[in-house]
């Protein structure tokens, strides 16, 4: 009686604390989805500004915060580019 009592017990409580390790494991946040696009046009005055209008209506979704840089010129290169890199504001809907 006590041998059934006790493998009873020791059941519960090992699917307990499996229960506890995979609810841990999915409630993490997953990781920051960075965008970066390339645009035509120089950045300008108000480059973040632009940023955050150009990359909302490519991605159609909020981004958070956005680096902007021009593109260097070069031989290859004959007009002006330049980058956008935006957090998205849904990291679960990264592409």
């Amino acid at each position: 009686m006590r041998c059934t009592t006790l493998i009873m017990v020791s059941f519960v409580v090992s699917c307990l604390l499996l229960s506890l390790v995979e609810e841990s494991e999915a409630g993490a946040p997953p990781v920051e989805c960075w965008s970066e696009i390339l645009f035509s046009g120089k950045r300008g005055f108000h480059g973040k500004k632009k940023c955050y209008k150009e990359m909302e209506s490519k991605l159609k979704q909020r981004v958070l915060k956005c680096r902007c840089e021009d593109v260097k010129k070069d031989s290859n290169t004959s007009k002006d580019e330049h980058y956008c890199g935006c957090q998205r504001e849904n990291p679960y809907e990264c592409n």
